[in-house]
Formats: structure tokens, sequence, C-alpha cells
């Protein structure tokens, strides 16, 4: 009896150091030296063991507390265990609390069909196995355990999305001030400012020497080049709102259309556009043309130096995976600068070189991120790019 009050008191300091709370196991049966008996069992666990004396007390004790596991006598007066069992699963707190039958009648006797359809987990019969008994109840202590670190975990996650939630709907008001600011205040004096300009450079009197007139136009293209930072801005700002209303989008006609203009703004050009037919992606109507011209764009322009440009629009399935593709044999890229593409402002050549405000492939991001999808893109200095987008 002495090494028995070691042994537990020397669990009970370790189940203190691991900082774990007490589990609850309800103990019911109407005789008070069974129950004493699972008491005893049960005390190694160091757990809170309560004991009701009837099914009726039994519910009252689910009604104040949450249990691991229930221990149920089978043959109880008024109300045996299948009737209570039957009670517990009907209580919404308790519909779910596992029920470990405990009976002294042998397997002949017990209806052991009617107690797993009420929801026993297990049955044990008497003579009761100490060890067998610890060993089964702590199996659903410890999933108990794992369940509320579980709750407690959900709890605090959500918590955690709802304080970001908050921070973020202030940064997006935030934004849209900015935005508004853009348009408004700064863009409003930069059209101005490109208005006189342009007025000077078409002065009928002719006083401007040459000197003079290569400064305006250059001024002139760096208020061209602010106005497309701006235009983009507000791209960026205007994707990070609004719903998105998925339906069926004809990415060939789409991409067929994006081209056709290119081709109309850029006449001189003669690029190969291979698009495939039959392309198609669940997505907003309106946001995929914004991607599709974005990177067909881009492709248009990366190609410019190249005497045999082409562009291939098209779609593969790896893995189950249906990816649609834009190709291009431009300039390329160095693979070790990919992560760099798809930033705002972030240009992997010059101005001089190829105009732009660096928004195109942020933008295409922004617009697949909003779909839940993935882009990347793959490439070679002077062997041209692909990108790739999957919804």
């Amino acid at each position: 009896m002495v090494t028995r009050t070691r042994d537990t008191t020397r669990e009970t300091e370790s189940t203190a150091a691991k900082g774990k709370s007490k589990v609850g196991i309800l103990v019911v049966d109407d005789d008070t030296t069974k129950r004493f008996a699972l008491r005893t069992i049960l005390a190694p666990l160091d757990e809170e063991i309560v004991e009701a004396s009837s099914g009726a007390d039994a519910l009252r004790q689910l009604l104040r507390n949450e249990f691991a596991v229930v221990l149920l006598d089978v043959r109880m007066p008024i109300m045996d265990g299948f009737e209570t069992a039957q009670l517990i699963r009907q209580r919404p707190r308790s519909e779910l609390t596992p029920i470990i039958f405990v009976t002294a009648l042998d397997q002949a006797e017990t209806d052991m069909g009617r107690g797993y359809t009420l929801g026993a987990v297990d049955f044990v019969f008497a003579p009761v196995v100490p060890a067998i008994m610890r060993a089964k109840v702590s199996v659903f202590v410890e999933l108990y355990r794992a369940q509320q670190e579980l709750r407690r975990y959900r709890t605090q996650l959500e918590t955690l999305v709802e304080e970001r939630t908050i921070a973020l709907t202030a940064i997006n008001r935030e934004l849209e001030a900015f935005s508004y600011s853009v348009s408004n205040d700064l863009r409003a004096p930069l059209t101005t400012f490109d208005a006189l300009s342009k007025a000077m450079l078409e002065d009928p009197a002719g006083k401007l020497d040459r000197r003079t007139v290569d400064q305006l136009r250059k001024m002139r293209a760096v208020s061209e080049r602010m106005a497309s930072v701006f235009d983009g801005l507000q791209m960026l700002f205007r994707l990070t709102s609004g719903e998105i209303r998925r339906e069926a989008v004809d990415v060939s006609a789409l991409s067929a259309q994006i081209v056709q203009e290119l081709r109309t703004t850029s006449p001189k050009r003669k690029v190969d556009a291979d698009i495939a037919s039959g392309i198609a992606v669940n997505g907003d109507q309106r946001l995929v043309r914004i991607l599709l011209s974005n990177l067909i764009s881009n492709a248009w322009k990366f190609t410019s130096t190249k005497p045999a440009p082409q562009i291939s629009i098209g779609q593969e399935v790896t893995d189950g995976e249906a990816r649609v593709f834009v190709k291009d044999n431009g300039v390329g890229f160095d693979m070790i600068d990919s992560h760099r593409l798809f930033g705002a402002f972030q240009r992997l050549h010059s101005q001089s070189e190829f105009a732009g405000a660096g928004i195109g492939l942020a933008t295409a991001r922004r617009i697949v991120n909003r779909h839940g999808g993935r882009i990347w893109a793959e490439g070679a200095v002077g062997e041209g790019a692909t990108v790739y987008f999957v919804f």
C-alpha cells in the first residue's frame, strides 16, 4: 500500500510538472463498492474521477461538466445503462462522449449489439483487469486532451484571423485613400504639366531651339512614364477589392482579341502568334482579360528585338493540373532572378531597353492569387520565357 501511494505521488508530480490539467472521468454504478473499486483502479491515472449512483445522477453530472469518457454499468434499477446511454447521446453536449459499458454479466447475457448501436466504444466484463481498464480509459483521456488542445489552437487561430482581418481592412482603407490621392492630388498636376509641355512644343511661332525642344520631349516622356506608374498603382489597388464572379472563360478567344489589338497598335510588327483552341478557365471574365493582356503584352514587348518574334498561348495538363501558358522567344531572363519577376516595380531590364512601369506581372500575380491559384515563370537569357498560371 505504501508503494502504491508513493507511485501515485510521483505520477501526480509528473503530471503537474508537465502542466496538464486533470481530465474528468465519469463512473456510473448504483453499487458503492463497485464505484470505489473503479476509482481505485483509475487512481494511478491521476485524473478527476466523478461518481454517479444512477442514470439520472449521471445525466445531471453531464449537464454540469465535460468528461473524457463515461464508465457505465449495464444493470441498474429504474434506468439501466442502455437507457442512460440513449439519453446521453440525445444531449448535444454529450452526444460524442465515449461510453464504456462495465458489467458483471457475461457476454452471452449482454446485448452488445444494442450497446454499440447506442454509441458504446467498448465493453469491459467482470472480473475487471486493472491494467487493461487503465489502458482503455487512458486512450480516451489522451484523445480528449488532444481535442481540447486543438480547440484551444483553433480559438487562438480564429482570434488571430479576426485581428489580421481588422488590420487588413484598415490597410485597405488607407490604400484606397492613397489611390484617391494618386488619381486626384498627384495625377492632376502631372496632367497639367504634360499639357503645358505639349502646348510649348506645338507653338506655331517656332521660337524654340532644338535643345529646348529635346528637353521638352524628355519632360513629356517622363510625365507619361509617371502617369503609367500611377495607372498601374490604381490597377493594383482596384484588384484588392471587389467580388470575384466565376464563370467559364474562353481564354483562346480573349487571347485572339488581345493579339489583334496589339497588331493594330503596332502595325509594323510581324509577330507569329500561335493560339491553341479550346483553352478555358473558371474565373472572373474581367480579371482574366486583364491577366492575359498583361502576359501577352509582356511577351509582345520582350520579343521586339528578335528578327522572327514568336508567341504561343496554350494549355497543358501536368500531374492532373491544367496549366495555361504564354510563351515567347524573346530576351528571356536568368532563373536566379525569377523571384523578382512578380514584384511591383521590379525590372530586369533598363527603361531604355524596354519601356514600362514594372507593374504588369505584379498585377498578373494579384489576379491569380485572388482566384486562389498559382503563377510562375521559366526562362533563360536570350532564349525566351514562359509564364504559367493555374486557377
